[in-house]
C-alpha cells in the first residue's frame, strides 16, 4: 500500500489517501465535487505544500492553474487568488 497526497486548489486542503494497485481509498464524493481542482499523486505533504504555492484555482475555468507573475489565469485572464493551506 502506498500513501499519496492531494491538493484541492479550491479549498486549500491537503490530505493523504492510500492506493494499492487499482484500488484506492480516495473519496469518490471529493473527486465528483472538485474534479479539476484536485491534484493527486503527490508523494509527500511537503511536496503538496510546495505545489500549493504555485498552483491555484481559477473559478472561471473551474480548474487548477499555475499562478503567473501577473496573477491572472493564462487561459481566461481571470484574477487568481490563493486560499490558505489546510
Amino acid at each position: 500500500m502506498t500513501t499519496y497526497w492531494c491538493h484541492n486548489s479550491k479549498t486549500g486542503e491537503i490530505f493523504s489517501y492510500q492506493s494499492c494497485g487499482e484500488l484506492t481509498n480516495f473519496s469518490r464524493g471529493t473527486y465528483m465535487a472538485y474534479g479539476d481542482y484536485l491534484t493527486t499523486g503527490l508523494e509527500s505533504r511537503k511536496e503538496a505544500e510546495e505545489w500549493a504555492k504555485e498552483w491555484v484555482a481559477c473559478h472561471k475555468c473551474k480548474a487548477t492553474r499555475h499562478i503567473e507573475k501577473d496573477g491572472k489565469c493564462q487561459f481566461c485572464g481571470s484574477e487568481l487568488r490563493r486560499v490558505p493551506i489546510s
